[in-house]
């Protein structure tokens, strides 16, 4: 199967703190590109069907310089193994933050296309 993104990921080690509504999870990143992050959760933290949901998450990182902030709807969820990746996009995010993804992402190494 060919990749369907347009911005590339880069792995990440970080954490996210996701706010939807009036919950609060952390989460291990797992990657990141200029349109979202992807998070590693447990199996069913969210419930069944998370997508399309919206909220404010904060991704942490040393590898970032600093900690970035921006407004997501959650978009996808892939099952790996007792996992999920929890793919979030970026639905509003500052120009300053942005560069600083565009500039970790020309220094970072872009992960292969998914098969």
């Amino acid at each position: 199967m060919r990749e369907r993104r347009q911005a590339p990921r880069t792995d990440l080690d970080g954490q996210v703190t996701l706010t939807l509504g009036d919950e609060v999870f952390d989460f291990p990143a797992a990657d990141i590109s200029v349109s979202g992050v992807g998070v590693l959760v447990d199996a069913d933290l969210l419930g069944i069907r998370p997508l399309g949901e919206c909220g404010i998450c904060r991704i942490e990182s040393a590898e970032l310089g600093q900690a970035v902030e921006a407004y997501v709807s959650v978009m996808r969820v892939r099952r790996l193994g007792e996992r999920r990746l929890l793919g979030l996009r970026f639905e509003s995010i500052s120009d300053e933050e942005l560069a600083l993804l565009r500039e970790f992402r020309r220094q970072g190494r872009a992960l292969p296309a998914a098969s």
